[in-house]
This record gives C-alpha cells, structure tokens and sequence, in this order.
C-alpha cells in the first residue's frame, strides 16, 4: 500500500492566454516529464492496479508505483532501441528537430501498452496507437499513411499485423513487424537498469506545443478506412488537467473500462500521473458486468469510467447489489456514445452520481471529471473552461449551436461535429448533444438527411438498443432497429407494429423527406446477427451497412413492389377526386381539402420527394391493376397538379413530351401588357434598393454580404418564404436569416445589417402575397432585381418548374411597376441562369467558345428539366428585353461552377452539377461579380446576356496531382475504364458507389462538361467586372483545403 498524500505537479497547458505566459521551469507539459516527477516526489504512491487472469479463472492484482512505472519504461526503451532496426532517435540538423519514422503499437489495452507507448514518447520516436479492433486492410492503410516503418503486436494480434504487413504493393514502404514484451518483463526488478540513466527524457524528445508528431491516433473508421490523427504532447497534458476534483476527492482509486488506444481511455492514466487518481484496469479479457462488480470490490475502487453498454448491463442485474455497488461511487463517468434514458433514469434514481462524459480524438476530453452536486443533470455535458469556444447558431435549428474550439497544440481551429442544445438553467457550461453534422445521408434526389434525431430517440427507446438510419442513394429513408430482446419472424413483424406509433412521432421532428414512409421500411436486426460497434460502443455505419446489406436491398425491393389496396379502388370516372383524396388521406397531406385545388402545383403546395414516391407507387398500383403500363419515376414530376396526373392516367402517358419545352416558352412569352400600376412618382429614395431571391443559399447569402457592404445601396430587401401550410413560426425571420448566414460563416458589421429587410412573400399569389399597400411602396423603392432563388432538383421535369415560371415573371412585373410608379427608372432585372443551358452547344454549332448570346432554342441545352427550365426563363428575359427594353435593363448571366469561399475549404460535396469543371469560381468571387454584372450599365435595349465562369481554366493534370497528393493515392485510371468499373457495380450496391445513380450523366455528360468542352467565354462580362477580370485559378492549398474538408465530413475516405 503506498502513501496516502500525493504530491501534484503544476501543469502547463498552452490556450490561447497561456501563449501569452511562457512555460515555467517548475511546469510540465509532457507525460514523459510527469513520470519522471512522480518517481522522483511520489515514488511509492500507486500509479496503477492491473488485473491479471489466471487459467483457473482467479483474478490477481498486480500493483504498479511510480517509481517501478519509471524503471519498466526505461528497460522498455532499452529494449526497443536494442531490437527495432528502424527506430530512429530524433537529431538536430542546422537548428532544426528532425523526427524519425512513427513506430505502431497493436497490443491489448492493459498496463503495457502504456509502457510502450511512455517510452517511445520519452524517446522522441512518433507512436501510432492502433485500435485492437482493426482489420488487416485498415492497419495497413494507417501504416502506409502516417509513414510507420515497424510493428509491434503482441501475440494475440501477430496475424493481423503480418497480413497487414504482408499486403503492400509494389510501391509502397516496407514495414517490419516485432513482437512486443509482456508488461511483467518490464516490471521485472532482476532486468538490470542501464547505469547512469534516471530519465525517460531523452534529447530532443519535445520541441514546442505545435509539433504535433508526438502520438498519432485515429478515427474510428465510421465512413470507411479509419484516418490519423497527429496530436502533440501537450494534447497528453490536455488530459491529465481535465478534472475539478479536490486533493480529498481526487486520491483514491478508480477503475477505468476503457481501451488506452482511444480518447476517452487516455484520461484515466494522465489523471493519475497528474492528481493522483490511481488508475485500476481489468485483464485484457472482454469486459463484463460480472467483471466489473467484481474489481469494484477487489481494487476497492472510489470511482469509474466507462461506456454506456457496461451500465446497461449493470442495470440489468437481478438484484440491487450491482446498483448498490454504483451508488457508493464518488462518481462514474459514461461517454463514448448516447447513455439510454431508460438506463440514466433508473440509475440516476435509484442515487448513482453520473457524469455524461464529452469529448472527440480531435480535440481530447472536453467534459472535466468532478463530484457533482445537486445542480447537475446527467443528461447534460458539462464543458471544461480551460479551453478558448466559439459558438455558432445552426443554420434553420435555432435552439442548437455548433462548438468550434483550438486543441492543446495545435495552431488552428477545430469544428466539433455534434450539434449541442444549451442547458436553460447553465447555458454557458452545460449542453446536451443533439446530432451530429457530419452523419449526413443524401438520397438520390440530392436531398440530404442528418440521421441524428432518429437515431438518437431509438437510444433512449426502452425496447431498442439502438436505430440505424439508412437510404445512401434511395429514394427515401429506411430504418434499421436492434431489439433488447431478440425477435425473428412473425415475433419481429408485431415489434414493428408496437413500435410504429413511436416512429411516428419521431417523424413530426425530422424534415418531411427524413421521415420513415411505412412499417415495410423499418428492418429488425435478425437473432443471429448483431449490429458492429466500436470498442468503445459506437455504432460502426458503414460496417453496419455491409453487414446488413442483403436485408437493406431486399426491404427496398419489397418496398417497390409492395401495393396498397386502397389505391386499386380508384373511380377513373372521376379521377381528379380520386387522386386528391389519396393524397389527402395517404400523404400526410398538412392543407385541408378545401383549401387546395386540383390546378395547383403540389410541390409549390410542399409535396416532398418522399411524398412524390409513396403518390407514384399507390397510382402504380392502380396503373398496373387497370393493364397501364409501368409509371417511371419521373411521372409525379412531370405531372404536377392533379389534373395533369388524371389526365395522363386516362390517356396511358408516362413518357415526356418532346415539344414540353417550347410549350412553357409559348405560354410564358405572351403579347405585350400594360402595367397595372399608375404613374405615381414618389420621391426616390436615397440610394439604390436591390431586391433578392434566393438569400439564404451558398451564392446568395454572399450576394447579401456584398451587396451590404457597398455604400451606394441603401437597403437590400430579402424575399423569404412563408412558413409551409400548417406550420407555425415560432422564431422572427430576420433573427432566422441572422443564423442561417453565421451558419455559413458569414459574419456582418451592425451598419450592414441596418440594410438588411427580410421580407415574407407567398410566390404563389398575386402581388406576391404581399398587401397592395405593401406592393406599392416595394415597387415605389426598388431600383434593381436579382432572381436567384431556384429549386435544386434534378428529378423534376420542366413541367413541375411552373410555379419558378410563374414567379419570374411576377418579379419583370415589380419591375415594370416599379417604373412606372418612377417613369425616371428604369429598373435592371438580373436572372441567375446555370451553364447546363448551353451545355449541347458545341455538339450542336461546333464552336469552341460559346459566346455571350440568347440561345436559339433547347436543342443546345442539356436534356433534363433543371437546365430546361432555365432557358424558359432565359426566353422569358429575352421576351421582356424585346417588348419592354424601355421600362426594364432586362440581363441573365449563366453560371458555371462555384467552390466554397476563398477564405476557407467550405465546399458543399452534394453541389455535383455541373460536376467539376476546369473553371472553378469561388463562391464570394462570383457574388461580387454577380453585382457588378447587375450594376453594370445598358449597352442597348436588348438582353444583356453573361457568363460567369473562372476565365482562368486549370488542366484536369494539375488539379488532379493536388487532389492524389492530398489522399495519398499513387494510381490513376483512365476515365473510360473508371466508368466501366463504376456501371460493372450490382444495383443492390449502389449505397457503397453512389456514382452510379449519375450513371447517364457520367456516360453522356461528363466528359463533356467538366473536360474543358463546355468553353463559356466571358468577354462581356470580364468588361464590366472587375472581380472576374482578378480572378485566377485556385491555388493547391485551397484544393487541399476543400479535400481535408470532405475527409472530414466522410465524403472521401
């Protein structure tokens, strides 16, 4: 037994204020120096207790002191600088520090790994801490990346580490493999010392806090092959400060359930080096509940930290004596992944002292470890204050903020990945985690979903261990549930009975497309499987899709065919009536019958994509029943009013018109009008009013931020749309708009935002839903429009795009109300059209360069709706142009490809048309090109047409070396093969190469969009901005930066 009073070193933790104070000589800032401190000042004090197995199943406690911890890391260095060939020391070299290559640990998660890992630290050699839990392909993969040139394993893992080592490739580095020395080995006292070393700490060990080549972890491999993460030793340090125990509090003994190759298992041993907190660690054998009562007792342990699977477990104990056992703990710590509310509540009832542990590998733990009080509610994080935070609103959830914060040496930024509500009652240090940002789904309309709410209240659910959200490439969402109890057959088909009305309500909280369409979309874990999870209990996704992709692909099977009887008894002598109750009774339709007509739009009325495909599959049905033919999937689309749905029932038409285009042209394009409003003159405001669509998307929330910033606009008016039919809005639209731009990192000074009116309109009324007062003063105001808002759906046929028609030509008509309530006016109308429009040029006239000009007709535009209702639109400018150039400057500028901000790699992954062309234009540059076009003076009457496109075009070559060089890939393939490759892919795999939903596009488009055919030129509009005429190609570190950003969010491995 060692002494009771341990003596604490002082810590230095270099935070943004702690830069300001340079480390003292009596500050420690790595773990090698504080082990060389407790040897020296609490020799005798325990650092560890390590449970060991016999064969007899006995358990032995093996007791560690600071002192002997000292001695075993300096026979392990001994050892490894003896036996690893390819360790290499670091040296110093013209003032510089230069590191050898990391040497990987593959061991169990006991006492030794520490010692191993502690000695190369003290030794300066980079170490790679790999999880036990990883396949050969993924060692290897970290091996290759991180640059590691040896192994060690211990005997349980010799296979893994030999087929990883075995499966390089030519070019790749060889990499030998060791086997490590048990732990007793090094605790051995008759292994000699080497003589006249008393240090751990060996030259050159630590340099500063942003050498960050000290330990290499890595990600847990959800999104595929796991990633490194390099952290400095001040990161280490990081660990041993988070707590908020007193001296009483924090000497005593604590046992430790987690694995020390992960985050949350690094705190344990550093609270111990740093307060005391001797650490106590089960054999390397799985943890059970039985295994943890059972150290409980025998260390005689005062606290514990663990994940929630094990108190799951515990609570399900016949008895009281397993919580009776939690109750007498100062505290027990639970993190790694959501703790289920049936599990807390009965805990926390019953007295156990929880504390909801927080933290990523990114950053390290972020929740400090205390003995709580009576204030504190488990179900919260409470955030460390050593730590510089930077809270940001989430964009359309204003009750949620997103945490970025800077790690323990690192010289940036980190953006945390969980989404947070504050606590009412403690709003600055508690939260609780909501979802996270980077677990985003996206359907095969483009539509994106954050599985996190789902996800989360089937956590919580009594009945399930946890829920799976699936869908990657689908139409809609799927559910994948893990039953507490195990059910097969008919058993699991009445779960998913008990449990619909619950799936139900956790529908009303995610958006409409999010939501779980039927019972047939919900899958039962089978009782021979079980979900993959991580060693510290996280659900592994992508794991779980493979596993779990027979029953994937044969419930969305199942789901196509699957018919509803309801929908055969269809009255096809009124049809109209027909299809409006089925939507009415079978959508979840929000608008009361009588409220809506069998004319109007139903997507302009908020029929969803999921909507849109439960309403094809039930008229299917119906079709089918009646010897129609087969509706494809973009019937709903091309049909969108009940009327044209019932018409083209009736006459057995399913494929699109060829002339659909010209049609929309002819009936947006009429004769010549007069304006309804008199000639009124008011008096002119003092500088000009820019009226906006579309302000809340990536181009025009920076459309905002320029136009703002210039002196000569006096107010930029906002038109927003009302809440959806049946939505209540519950947060000021202005004070929405305000999140949904800091949620793109957009920040405005208070004279910017004194311009700013969000104004709500209901595009689908006359005068734009606005009071005729209203309108009057609006069009007595404005001086310039921009019409940028637009739908982002490729699925929709140019039929469904109606009501964008409609509202186009509503926005002319502000216009030209607006002159002539001020005939001294003529105001500019600017349309935001896109390069699909000329997307067929050069196939169909043979040029090079496409000029600056209307387009003839839509045989140069690409076959698909999105780009065939820009040129409706286009046509409707050329037509205002034509009959009205002396009330209106009538411009449309066509856009090519825009990246994120040049400030940061912000790149939206899912903005894929038109793909990646070789004229990439960031966001910002084209916002503020954008409004010079706008502001840019009336050559003549006629359509002032534009191009807006990087000028500066870039070989595939160059981008292509950046892009390899970032993710480490040596091999190419040529484009031909790639996409052989890519159709070879089965159907039922389209989740792991979602390429394939775009395989038309890949093979008819591609090539010549994003190969430098598409040559938009720009000479017009370089002539009237000068933003374009400044722009150049993006630099590497800006790809780099937009790469680093995917890898981050999962859209690259």
């Amino acid at each position: 037994m060692g002494p009771s009073t341990f003596i604490r070193p002082e810590l230095y933790l270099p935070t943004s204020q702690g830069r300001q104070q340079p480390c003292k000589a009596s500050q420690f800032r790595t773990l090698p120096s504080l082990i060389d401190f407790n040897a020296t000042y609490n020799p005798d004090y325990l650092f560890a207790i390590q449970a060991q197995k016999h064969g007899d199943s006995s358990t032995e406690l093996v007791e560690i002191s600071h002192a002997q911890l000292r001695d075993a890391i300096l026979r392990c260095q001994a050892w490894l600088e003896t036996e690893v060939r390819e360790l290499q020391k670091p040296v110093r070299k013209d003032g510089e520090v230069i590191k050898g290559s990391p040497v990987a640990l593959l061991m169990e998660s006991d006492v030794g790994l520490f010692v191993h890992q502690a000695a190369l630290l003290g030794l300066g050699v980079p170490v790679l801490l790999l999880s036990a839990r990883l396949n050969p392909a993924a060692v290897r993969k970290l091996l290759d990346t991180t640059g590691s040139n040896a192994l060690l394993a211990s005997p349980r893992f010799q296979r893994t580490a030999q087929e990883a080592v075995e499966m390089a490739d030519v070019q790749a580095r060889s990499v030998s493999s060791y086997e490590r020395h048990h732990y007793s080995h090094f605790l051995d006292e008759s292994v000699p010392l080497a003589p006249n070393i008393a240090s751990i700490c060996h030259p050159n060990y630590h340099t500063d806090e942003t050498d960050r080549k000290a330990i290499i972890l890595h990600s847990s491999g959800t999104t595929g092959f796991p990633k490194p993460i390099y952290q400095s030793h001040e990161y280490l340090v990081g660990f041993a400060a988070c707590h908020n125990l007193k001296k009483n509090e924090a000497e005593t003994r604590n046992l430790s359930t987690l694995p020390l190759y992960h985050g949350f298992g690094v705190l344990a041993p550093c609270l111990s080096l740093s307060i005391g907190l001797t650490m106590c660690m089960p054999s390397n054998s799985i943890v059970s509940a039985d295994t943890v009562l059972e150290l409980l007792h025998l260390t005689n342990a005062r606290s514990m930290m663990t994940v929630p699977s094990v108190l799951d477990d515990l609570s399900q104990i016949q008895g009281s004596h397993a919580i009776a056992a939690l109750c007498s703990l100062q505290f027990v710590a639970v993190g790694g992944g959501p703790l289920p509310t049936a599990v807390g509540d009965k805990l926390a009832g019953a007295g156990v002292k929880l504390i909801n542990h927080f933290g990523a590998t990114e950053v390290g733990a972020l929740s400090p470890v205390f003995v709580q009080t009576e204030e504190y509610d488990y179900r919260y994080i409470r955030l460390r204050q050593d730590y510089d935070y930077t809270f940001e609103a989430v964009e359309g959830a204003p009750d949620r903020c997103k945490l970025t914060t800077h790690p323990f040496g690192w010289d940036t930024p980190f953006p945390i990945q969980d989404q947070l509500h504050r606590r009412p009652e403690a709003p600055n240090t508690d939260f609780k985690v909501a979802s996270r940002t980077d677990d985003v789904i996206v359907l095969a309309t483009g539509e994106k979903v954050l599985p996190g709410i789902m996800e989360s209240a089937f956590a919580h659910h009594p009945e399930c261990k946890a829920a799976i959200v699936v869908g990657q490439g689908r139409f809609e969402v799927g559910l994948l549930i893990d039953p507490r109890r195990k059910r097969s057959g008919n058993e699991a088909e009445s779960f998913k009975t008990e449990i619909w009305q619950f799936v139900q309500s956790v529908n009303e909280k995610v958006d409409s497309h999010a939501r779980v369409s039927s019972r047939e979309a919900i899958i039962i874990v089978p009782a021979e499987k079980a979900v993959p999870r991580s060693d510290k209990g996280s659900v592994l996704r992508q794991d779980a899709y493979r596993e779990f992709e027979p029953e994937i692909n044969q419930m969305y099977e199942q789901l196509e065919t699957s018919s509803d009887d309801t929908a055969l008894l269809l009255d096809f002598s009124n049809l109209e009536i027909a299809v409006k109750m089925i939507i009415q009774d079978k959508l979840s339709w929000k608008i009361p019958f009588d409220e809506w007509t069998v004319d109007d739009d139903l997507f302009e009325l908020g029929m969803d994509s999921l909507q849109a495909l439960q309403l094809r599959r039930l008229l299917n049905t119906a079709a089918s029943k009646n010897g129609m033919g087969t509706l494809d999937s973009g019937f709903i689309y091309r049909n969108p009013t009940v009327v044209r749905l019932a018409k083209s029932l009736l006459n057995d038409v399913s494929a699109p018109s060829t002339d659909a285009v010209e049609a929309m042209i002819q009936k947006y394009c009429p004769e010549q009008g007069a304006s309804d409003q008199d000639n009124k003159t008011p008096s002119d405001p003092a500088g000009h009013v820019v009226l906006l669509t579309g302000a809340s998307g990536g181009l025009g929330s920076h459309l905002v931020q320029t136009l703002s910033s210039l002196p000569d606009i006096s107010r930029v008016i906002c038109l927003a749309r009302p809440p959806s039919h049946g939505a209540v809005e519950t947060v000021d639209p202005s004070l929405k708009f305000r999140d949904t731009l800091a949620a793109k990192g957009i920040s405005l000074p208070k004279g910017a935002w004194a311009k700013i009116d969000v104004m709500q309109a209901d595009f689908a009324k006359p005068l734009l839903g606005l009071p005729p007062k209203q309108y009057e003063e609006l069009c007595g105001q404005v001086t310039h429009i921009i019409h940028n808002g637009w739908p982002m759906d490729f699925n929709r046929q140019v039929e469904s795009f109606e009501a964008q028609f409609q509202l186009t030509r509503d926005l002319i008509k502000v216009a030209r109300d607006a002159h002539a309530h001020r005939r001294t006016v003529r105001p500019t109308f600017l349309f935001v059209s896109s390069i699909a429009v000329v997307g067929r040029y050069r196939e169909e006239f043979g040029e090079w360069v496409i000029p600056e000009i209307p387009m003839p007709g839509s045989r140069c535009t690409d076959a698909f709706g999105y780009a065939q209702a820009k040129l409706v639109c286009e046509k409707m400018v050329e037509h205002t142009a034509q009959l009205y150039g002396d009330e209106v400057v009538a411009k449309y500028a066509r856009v090519g490809q825009m990246t994120g901000p040049r400030s940061g790699g912000v790149w939206n992954p899912t903005e894929h048309f038109p793909a990646l062309t070789v004229s990439w234009l960031p966001v910002d540059v084209a916002a503020e090109t954008m409004v010079e076009l706008c502001f840019a003076p009336a050559e003549t009457s006629d359509t002032s047409v534009f191009h807006l496109e990087n000028p500066m075009r870039q070989s595939w070559e160059d981008v292509l070396s950046t892009i390899a060089s970032e993710l480490g890939i040596s091999r190419r393939v040529a484009y031909d093969e790639w996409v052989a490759a890519m159709l070879a892919t089965p159907d039922e795999q389209i989740e792991q190469n979602p390429a394939k939903k775009l395989a038309g596009f890949f093979v008819e488009d591609f090539e010549r969009m994003s190969s430098g055919q598409v040559v938009m030129g720009t000479d017009r509009s370089r002539g009237c901005s000068k933003a374009l005429r400044s722009s150049g190609p993006l630099g590497g570190d800006l790809i780099k930066g937009y790469v680093r950003g995917w890898q981050e969010i999962g859209f690259l491995a």
